[in-house]
């Protein structure tokens, strides 16, 4: 029997999304030791890279996988990488129960995000927001935005939210009818921001 999502952790899974955003977007300070993603942590280096892996373990929900990437500022142009300042780059929340109650347009108006357009890997407005589903069976329905630019912000950041259909052939008395939250992620662009490189002419 599926379980069931109770209103505390939807309450959860709201705060830590906006704490992760705050902290990527804003630029709040992140401390691994004190934090609402979890009591119990693991850091993790990444390997080829002086950045580092944090796991969260939350008592609200301990099958949900709560990650925070941390590497060195893309902004220092320090050539020993091992002295930049670390940075969080990206927040990533599996959410285990998936979270029914918890739409696609809450965390729309929550964040908030732009709506109608994504931006890509070369940092090109694309149109629309729906990157559509997996087939057939998975049932994966994935979509893209920009987190809208707020006073406090410091970086653009990219926001993929990955929902899980409901499905038609279900016709049980328990069967979902709404789409589930499964996936947040949230990754700060520094596309926009890294000083670029003028070419030199050679005579």
């Amino acid at each position: 029997m599926r379980q069931p999502v109770t209103d505390a952790q939807r309450d959860m899974a709201l705060r830590i999304v906006t704490t992760a955003m705050a902290i990527l977007r804003d630029d709040h300070p992140f401390d691994p030791a004190h934090t609402i993603f979890g009591l119990n942590f693991a850091a993790v280096p990444l390997s080829g890279s002086v950045g580092t892996e944090y796991s969260f373990e939350n008592s609200v929900f301990p099958g949900t996988q709560i990650t925070l990437f941390v590497a060195a500022d893309p902004l220092d142009r320090s050539t020993d990488r091992t002295k930049a300042k670390r940075v969080p780059t990206a927040f990533t929340i599996r959410f285990s129960p998936l979270m029914d109650g918890i739409a696609r347009s809450t965390l729309e108006d929550l964040f908030p995000l732009d709506i109608g357009y994504w931006i890509d890997g070369d940092g090109n407005r694309q149109p629309g927001n729906d990157m559509g589903t997996v087939p057939p069976h998975i049932r994966l329905h994935s979509y893209r935005y920009r987190a809208s630019n707020q006073p406090s912000s410091r970086f653009p950041v990219d926001v993929d939210l990955a929902f899980g259909d409901p499905d038609p052939q279900d016709v049980t008395a328990h069967a979902r009818k709404v789409p589930v939250l499964m996936d947040v992620l949230l990754t700060r662009d520094y596309s926009a921001l890294k000083p670029k490189r003028h070419k030199h002419s050679s005579f």
